[in-house]
């Protein structure tokens, strides 16, 4: 009855039904087989996945919604059965450019932080899940982000005052970007996030060739584009407290990105911990997903109100 009413005001209002965060649709995911969700198995087994998948206490929303006039997509992660409370919400952001699998190859995450007490909100981006735009990988979709708090305003069982944010590779420089903007979470965790550009193509030269293909004015703004990504340049601007999380065999960002990082926030004064998993990989997944996920709900909890 809530969504109705929701979208009917929506409906009624056109101005109201433009503005940033205003919920425009909201859909349970019908999920595919294993096979049919081919990335699944850099992330999960397919024991792990069906059993997410078959889990339904709970429920994974797939949520269009109004950003800068354009309309995007986020996945809602809630209890089928929520009780009479409103509960702490993981903003995840996800990793790579552009995605159209994020609520399947996510999806025993997401399950394992609810039944963990949280609500779980992934904005897709501009430009992924059928959303308009174009994502710049570091640029104006930051505000697809920004936008998550008037979305979840219209949430009642959504605690605005508990939140918190998880990234994941690329998401890490979306969660440093948030933490620079000052979104207002208590907590933030990062996993694999490059916080140096300069130096990441440096140890990694031919994903120039990326760079120059997603942004036509590289040529003219490497300098810029490269700074305006790399989070060492920002670190005196964060207020919450960062769990650092690398893979010591990570192979697209290795763990001095972490370290530099790390040692920047000590000359700073700044509240973080530091994780290496010795033999990680990028996502910290396989062997190491359990202790992943245990580390970033001790340290969200530890921040709760």
């Amino acid at each position: 009855m809530k969504k109705t009413f929701t979208l009917a005001i929506l409906s009624a209002y056109g101005c109201l039904a433009q503005m940033d965060g205003s919920i425009i649709s909201r859909s349970e995911v019908t999920f595919p087989s294993y096979d049919e969700s081919p990335s699944i198995e850099m992330y999960y087994d397919k024991t792990t996945y069906e059993a997410a998948t078959a889990d339904t206490e709970v429920l994974i929303d797939k949520m269009e919604y109004y950003s800068d006039g354009l309309r995007v997509v986020a996945y809602l992660s809630y209890p089928a059965h929520p009780e009479n409370k409103a509960y702490p919400v993981i903003i995840f952001n996800r990793g790579s450019g552009v995605r159209n699998d994020i609520s399947y190859v996510h999806a025993p995450l997401f399950k394992k932080l609810v039944h963990s007490g949280f609500l779980v909100i992934a904005p897709a981006l501009r430009g992924s899940e059928g959303g308009e735009g174009t994502d710049e990988i570091g640029g104006r979709e930051i505000n697809d982000i920004l936008n998550i708090l008037p979305l979840l305003g219209q949430i009642s069982y959504a605690d605005t005052t508990n939140l918190f944010m998880l990234g994941e590779s690329r998401g890490g420089i979306m969660t440093y970007l948030a933490l620079k903007r000052k979104f207002p979470v208590r907590a933030a965790a990062v996993i694999g996030g490059i916080t140096d550009m300069a130096f990441y193509l440096k140890d990694r030269p031919w994903a120039e060739d990326f760079f120059k293909e997603n942004f036509p004015d590289y040529g003219e703004k490497k300098d810029s584009i490269l700074q305006t990504r790399s989070a060492l340049s920002w670190a005196k601007d964060f207020e919450a407290p960062v769990l650092i999380m690398n893979g010591q065999a990570d192979p697209q960002v290795i763990p001095d990105h972490a370290l530099n990082m790390a040692t920047e926030l000590t000359g700073l004064g700044k509240e973080y911990e530091l994780i290496i998993m010795e033999g990680g990989n990028h996502i910290l997944s396989g062997e190491h997903t359990k202790r992943r996920d245990q580390e970033v709900v001790k340290w969200f909890k530890k921040y709760l109100n």
